[in-house]
């Protein structure tokens, strides 16, 4: 995983990749770091072909925070592209499931 660039807000860092291209989250996601997600994934929608949302290093996520993760695969998905979430734990998995969300996404890459 090749790192190139880095956001810092309080406690959540977003960290730019290129290979895969997308970013890796790090902390926790909330009302307060949402709108940094948001502007991330924005950069990821509008500059990469498949992308890639590395969890790993999430310690929480909040509705908001899959809403907007679900937004982007979305946009994604209307011009035949994907998104992947790569280290997604069981809980957040089991909350996209029940939220109806867990098929915008490959899950487990």
């Amino acid at each position: 995983m090749s790192a190139v660039a880095e956001i810092r807000s309080g406690g959540f860092e977003i960290t730019a990749m290129t290979t895969p291209a997308g970013i890796r989250l790090r902390g926790e996601v909330d009302i307060a770091t949402l709108p940094t997600l948001e502007l991330a994934l924005e950069l990821v929608v509008d500059r990469a072909a498949d992308a890639t949302v590395d969890l790993s290093e999430l310690t929480f996520i909040d509705v908001c925070g899959l809403r907007a993760l679900a937004r982007a695969a979305i946009r994604l998905h209307m011009t035949g592209r994907c998104l992947r979430l790569r280290g997604a734990g069981t809980r957040t998995q089991r909350l996209l499931s029940l939220l109806g969300w867990a098929e915008l996404f490959e899950l487990g890459c």
